[in-house]
């Protein structure tokens, strides 16, 4: 096992690094693949276990990206896709199969505010849709947003460097400031408000106040619960805290790591769909849907998702034991299934991590924890222990004494970093002491 040698730094082999330059070559980005994401080529995972091209193992802190709450590879799920692909064929000539009519029917159980979905590949995708069917349903453009919602044009809004220029004049960002948002929904009509809830930072209060903003001005409210809706708790986070959305987007953990997503909510405004086209050639896809049933038989007793609590806990009391203990400021906290470390020098942070991906443990600065149900309480022992070890080199290397003790001003510079929340609104919501 790779990580077995706590003090070991990630060798760059011959064979790895010619791995990394025939992706380059042909299509990793620099950017995005490598400085943003783990600098190695994969060659298969396992539970929460992955192998780089070099055979070397990893243990995933982050269920790949969050996709794969049962752990990569779960058997239950493999074995149903295996036999539905055998049975089925894996596609059919139309949209409307067995499996699809079932899944929205399961949903409808888990989350009440599901009166009918319709079904997609990826979360981009899937908000999106949501944003289209606000638009269709209200006939009116104007749609605020805040928080990450993928990679379309509509969207990315918060970084202008990013897109096109004038790409969705008519989608805007209010950074998840309430003053912000009474503003431009006083000036003019808003079709929806779509927001990813950031639990770590804001509390339900906030987001019941926006929920009741946003319904005053006559605007949908479309929750993005592509991560919080298999993983915050049973029935997503808008069930959790008592809110009604008009429309949830669904997409990490609803088929283990197959490609699905989906838009949910009121009949009413999922009918829009008459008036405009959402049609995709896999929606006639068997195997992401056989997934998504046996992901949820899983998921029903609520077993994995304690499990999933149980080891971000450990991993949270971990990490902050070891930030005290080395005098660092910095700090893991809130919601265990899927918590967030920041620290107050964001440089110590980077390299803290670099230096855990060294030790054969994987998660990055800025990306949210998202422990699976497959680790083992070795791995998360392991984890803490590779911890001390990594903290102190990164230190050395950027010479650090651990940076500005106030909380608020490593959690505002965090939240203008990660997703964009002005200032004022971070003072005004954040409290990591009292976050669970």
């Amino acid at each position: 096992m790779f990580n077995s040698t706590l003090n070991a730094t990630l060798p760059a082999t011959e064979t790895h690094k010619s791995a990394l330059c025939r992706a380059l070559r042909v299509t990793a980005s620099e950017k995005w693949d490598l400085n943003r994401r783990f600098p190695i080529v994969m060659s298969r995972a396992c539970g929460a276990y992955v192998w780089d091209v070099e055979g070397r193992q990893y243990v995933d802190l982050t269920s790949c990206s969050g996709a794969a709450p049962l752990g990569a590879g779960y058997e239950p799920v493999l074995d149903h896709v295996a036999l539905e692909m055998r049975r089925t064929g894996g596609i059919v000539p139309g949209p409307l199969s067995e499996h699809r009519v079932e899944l929205a029917e399961r949903l409808a159980k888990v989350f009440p505010l599901a009166q009918r979905s319709i079904f997609f590949r990826t979360g981009s995708c899937a908000t999106t849709a949501a944003v289209r069917l606000a638009r269709a349903y209200t006939d009116v453009n104007l749609v605020l947003t805040s928080g990450y919602h993928g990679w379309h044009d509509w969207h990315l809004q918060d970084r202008p460097t990013m897109g096109l220029p004038d790409r969705d004049r008519d989608s805007v960002d209010f950074q998840y400031d309430l003053e912000l948002l009474e503003r431009f929904a006083r000036a003019r009509r808003l079709a929806a408000v779509i927001v990813t809830p950031e639990v770590n930072f804001f509390p339900p209060e906030y987001h019941r106040e926006l929920q009741n903003m946003v319904h005053r001005y006559g605007a949908l409210l479309i929750l993005d619960e592509v991560m919080t809706g298999f993983r915050y708790g049973p029935g997503g986070y808008h069930t959790a805290i008592g809110l009604a959305p008009d429309l949830i987007t669904f997409s990490k953990g609803l088929a283990n790591g197959m490609a699905l997503s989906a838009v949910a909510g009121r009949a009413d405004v999922l009918n829009a769909a008459e008036k405009t086209y959402l049609g995709n050639t896999y929606q006639r896809e068997i195997t992401p849907f056989a997934a998504a049933l046996s992901t949820m038989d899983a998921l029903r007793d609520g077993t994995a998702l304690a499990r999933m609590r149980c080891v971000g806990e450990q991993l949270i009391s971990g990490l902050n034991e070891v930030f005290a203990s080395q005098e660092v400021q910095a700090r893991a906290f809130a919601w265990p299934t899927m918590f967030d470390v920041v620290f107050a020098t964001p440089d110590l942070g980077h390299a803290f991590f670099q230096e855990m991906w060294s030790r054969g443990f994987l998660m990055q600065y800025g990306g949210r924890f998202m422990p699976s149900a497959a680790l083992s309480d070795a791995d998360v022992r392991a984890a803490i222990e590779a911890v001390g070890h990594a903290l102190l080199a990164a230190k050395r290397r950027t010479e650090s004494t651990g940076g500005d003790p106030d909380p608020i001003a490593a959690a505002v510079r965090f939240a203008g970093d990660h997703f964009v929340a002005t200032p004022d609104t971070v003072r005004r919501w954040f409290n990591a002491s009292s976050r669970p």
